[in-house]
């Protein structure tokens, strides 16, 4: 039993080391003086293509490691809540199984188009053109994917509110509500220089954080067992 504790801890303590290379991707696209929070970005053309495909490649591999540690959070959600929660966490997996889709589509395939069209004789309006195109194309389905993974944050809300995890019920800000507030400081305090746009990797520490809650849980299943 105990066995079983100290591997559904480590696989939830794998969400936060996924959350780092998300982090880091995230700054790799929003570390820059000067952006704004505009669909298309006219500073795209300043930056390296090789920002945003090895931005891609860190959200894939966040995303593998982020899959085992849902398991493991969901594991300490059929423990501690009845069926209705588990059928929201199931829910959640459509959006964890496709962070890194939407951490492409939302960071990374805008700018390499707008690159590529520039880098294909276009002028700057017709990439912006194209970016919003593929854009309001997108968007739909983003929304309902990102609406998916907003569920396993709703969950952790609850299950952490609720004392049902039997952790401290502040350590709902563990999840993307404390990182959201960080961020929220983060970009008040450095606005839009290079430092600022790190605002933006707060959310994914909020994901992999999320997942710290189930590992704190395992542990103490441990340590009480």
């Amino acid at each position: 039993m105990a066995d079983k504790y100290i591997r559904n801890m480590r696989l939830a303590f794998l969400g936060l080391v996924g959350a780092v290379f998300f982090m880091a991707g995230d700054c790799l696209i929003f570390c820059k003086a000067g952006l704004t929070d505009q669909t298309v970005e006219p500073l795209w053309a300043q930056m390296a293509e090789q920002r945003f495909i090895i931005s891609t490649v860190l959200g894939f591999i966040g995303m593998v490691l982020m899959l085992p540690a849902w398991i493991s959070f969901r594991r300490m959600i059929a423990d501690t809540c009845k069926r209705a929660v588990c059928v929201m966490t199931d829910l959640s997996f459509i959006g964890v199984v496709s962070t890194g889709y939407l951490h492409f589509a939302y960071g990374s395939l805008l700018p390499l188009t707008y690159k590529a069209v520039l880098g294909g004789g276009g002028d700057v309006k017709l990439a912006g053109e194209v970016c919003e195109h593929i854009w309001a194309v997108m968007t739909p389905v983003n929304i309902v994917l990102t609406m998916c993974l907003c569920m396993i944050f709703a969950v952790h809300f609850y299950v952490t509110v609720s004392g049902r995890s039997g952790l401290k019920r502040f350590s709902c800000l563990l999840g993307i509500l404390g990182a959201f507030a960080v961020g929220l400081l983060w970009r008040g305090i450095f606005g839009n220089s290079a430092i600022g746009g790190a605002y933006g990797a707060f959310e994914s520490l909020g994901e992999g954080l999320t997942y710290l809650t189930a590992s704190l849980y395992w542990r103490k299943r441990w340590r009480t067992a």
